[in-house]
């Protein structure tokens, strides 16, 4: 993350920030007022027992949090009070002021996290992913987080981890392992161990191409010998 005043790159970055942040605080707001609801695949709408809330209060949570931090960035180049769309629209009109202000490398990380927050409570959960365990060695928890992070949060230790680093380590770990199976079955196993939608069509294809070099057919029928590290490294 940047300390001072920011080069072009993060100008760019943080333009994109807080085009994005607009869009996604629209969405936090229409999940709020219950006008965008996720189901789990392949099941109906659940009945509980009790009539829900007129609001998505988790949902009105992050918004009120996020809306505080952009009020946060905003007062610091002299924007006072207003709500967040508004003040989206000033701060991107007002880039030169923002990027150098004082506090702008703080701003920039703030905002990126606040997009973070966002773009994690909006996506679907069947289209958010498994990065691997916390390489913190007193935690250990799954990360998940979307497909083009670079950076993952753990939510139950809240330690900040390179997703690159993150895979690598799970890589590791399920070297030398083996599971033997169906190319069907090892697509639902590679499917529930990253999050990632995984076939037995592309499993098929990575044993075809190579990309599964350990890879050996079983004594029963129908079945391979596959590497564990393998699978998720195709994934």
């Amino acid at each position: 993350m940047p300390r001072g005043p920011l080069c072009k790159t993060h100008r760019q970055e943080l333009a994109k920030t807080l085009h994005e942040l607009k869009g996604g605080m629209h969405d936090l707001k229409r999940m709020e007022r219950r006008e965008i609801r996720y189901t789990a695949h392949g099941r109906g709408a659940a009945r509980p027992a009790f009539a829900s809330a007129p609001i998505d209060i988790s949902a009105a949570d992050l918004y009120d949090q996020v809306e505080d931090t952009i009020q946060d960035v905003a007062g610091d180049i002299g924007l006072w009070g207003g709500k967040a769309p508004q003040l989206l629209d000033k701060l991107a009109a007002r880039m030169g002021r923002l990027a150098e202000a004082p506090n702008s490398g703080r701003n920039y990380k703030h905002l990126t996290q606040a997009l973070y927050r966002v773009r994690l409570h909006t996506t679907p959960p069947q289209d958010r992913i498994i990065h691997g365990r916390c390489l913190n060695p007193q935690c250990g928890a799954d990360i998940t987080g979307l497909p083009d992070d670079q950076m993952a949060t753990c939510h139950a230790c809240g330690s900040v981890w390179s997703v690159a680093a993150i895979r690598q380590a799970r890589v590791e770990e399920l070297k030398g392992g083996t599971i033997t199976c169906t190319p069907k079955d090892a697509a639902d196993w590679t499917q529930w161990q990253t999050g990632r939608k995984v076939n037995r069509k592309q499993v098929s294809m990575w044993i075809k191409r190579g990309k599964l070099p350990s890879a050996v057919r079983a004594e029963e029928t129908g079945k391979w010998v596959f590497d564990t590290s393998e699978l998720i490294a195709c994934a």
